[in-house]
């Protein structure tokens, strides 16, 4: 952003001079500053990384920890470390992030004392679980200024089309007009289920839709964003999975009650509670139709998460402390039924136990509280404001559909939720400049993407 020259008519030739002289200055700095470096091995990773059936149908697993997913971080950590970006130091989600990873590393050592069939994968699983955690850091590392916000923001957009057409070939091909469990599909989740895609749409349509609300970006952005959230509606409303509609609905309210210019909503929101209505499909009515509560009226789903909460509690007062160990409550020695607890926190509590749950309640309301601090300092209308608006929204969604199932610990369910947390405290950052900044940031930044625009300002 530049200032105007002053008037040559009403403007003495030394002031106009002294003008001239730091311009000039700012352009020098601004050419010596370092050049923005992009990590291409983390945007080829993050396009790939919701995309579960390439990975698994034409990407060879080479055996012995050569796959996509360790090559693929391996290759962006490095590329990360080339770009030479640093952390942010003004929160502390970090040390709560980091207090997680190390007692799940306890938890497992735990779990191999309490069960000892099909233990093999445990490792395997919790590697993976954590490279996904560890992509906070690698996107903050990559990124120096808002140029490179700005790519990997676009990166994470360049999968959804892809997988709107998957979804709808899956759902062209088991459409119906009344409900049944088979209308349920997984996109492009290969290996997980309906309510894991589900919850991905979900986290990624609230927080595009939080930057194409708040932030002030060109219209070329802006239509990319709209069709990200469409083909991201689009799979929430195929997956047939009540949590995610309920959840999506929470997180895009309460973006814009959140918003500093709601009131600009009201009407469009009227209009749409009027029109919405006669475009849902039958199935989707019936299907929230069939949902009930009420003991002897539950459909099968509902009264098995039920069963497992009692079990998982009878385990908790078993092994309260540490709990039973990562990964153990589907097995048979401490769950007959060889299944998952349905709800994350439950999981937490009887597999980690009193520990284990207040360090990730802890990690969770530090996030919270990093992406609010961004939310409430930052200018509107800046691309800062954007993503802790967006983030505030996806937390409150993340945790509604985590009481109903584990939408925390499938890399590519929350792969892009760690990214765009890494990106919201690098916004922050990129906000307050002074000295925690690059040099890249302070001078080369186009600061037109940190502060709204203003009248009269020449961007």
């Amino acid at each position: 952003m530049h200032a105007s020259p002053p008037d040559s008519g009403a403007t003495p030739a030394s002031s106009r001079a002294a003008w001239l002289e730091r311009r000039a200055t700012h352009a020098d700095a601004a050419q010596d500053a370092p050049k923005e470096r992009h990590n291409w091995f983390l945007y080829a990773f993050l396009v790939l990384l919701p995309l579960q059936n390439v990975q698994t149908g034409y990407i060879p697993n080479l055996g012995g920890g050569f796959n996509f997913l360790n090559i693929g971080f391996a290759l962006s950590l490095i590329g990360a470390w080339r770009c030479r970006g640093t952390l942010t130091h003004w929160s502390s989600v970090h040390g709560w992030i980091l207090a997680y990873i190390l007692y799940s590393l306890l938890s497992l050592y735990v779990g191999y004392a309490n069960v000892q069939s099909e233990t093999e994968e445990h490792f395997n699983f919790l590697k993976d679980s954590i490279v996904a955690v560890l992509l906070v850091f690698i996107a903050q590392m990559s990124v120096s200024g808002w140029s490179t916000l700005k790519r990997v923001i676009l990166v994470t957009l360049l999968p959804l089309p892809y997988m709107l057409r998957v979804t709808w070939n899956e759902h062209a091909s088991v459409s119906r007009w009344h409900y049944s469990d088979a209308l349920r599909i997984s996109g492009t989740f290969s290996e997980l289920g309906a309510n894991e895609f589900a919850a991905f749409c979900v986290s990624m349509a609230i927080v595009l839709f939080a930057i194409l609300l708040s932030a002030r970006l060109s219209m070329k952005w802006r239509l990319a964003l709209a069709a990200g959230i469409a083909c991201m509606a689009l799979g929430v409303l195929w997956t047939y999975s009540r949590t995610a509609y309920i959840a999506l609905l929470l997180g895009i309210v309460s973006v814009m009650l959140l918003w500093r210019g709601r009131w600009k909503m009201l009407l469009p929101l009227f209009a749409a509670a009027l029109i919405a209505p006669n475009f849902i499909p039958v199935s989707v009515i019936e299907r929230f139709d069939s949902t009930t509560i009420e003991e002897g009226k539950r459909d099968e789903s509902t009264e098995m998460r039920f069963e497992f909460w009692s079990i998982a509690w009878n385990n908790f007062t078993e092994h309260p402390l540490v709990g039973s160990g990562y990964h153990t409550f589907h097995h048979h020695e401490i769950n007959p039924r060889n299944m998952d607890t349905h709800n994350f926190f439950m999981r937490e509590l009887t597999e980690k136990g009193l520990i284990g749950i207040f360090i990730t309640i802890g990690m969770l309301l530090s996030i919270l509280r990093a992406c609010w601090r961004t939310m409430r300092d930052a200018p509107p209308g800046s691309l800062a404001y954007a993503l802790g608006l967006g983030m505030v929204g996806v937390w409150l969604a993340l945790m509604l559909g985590n009481c109903f199932g584990d939408r925390f610990t499938y890399y590519p369910v929350i792969g892009y939720f760690w990214v765009y947390l890494g990106l919201t405290l690098k916004a922050r950052e990129l906000v307050d400049g002074g000295e925690r900044a690059t040099p890249a940031a302070r001078v080369g930044a186009p600061r037109r993407f940190a502060l709204p625009r203003q009248e009269g300002a020449h961007v």
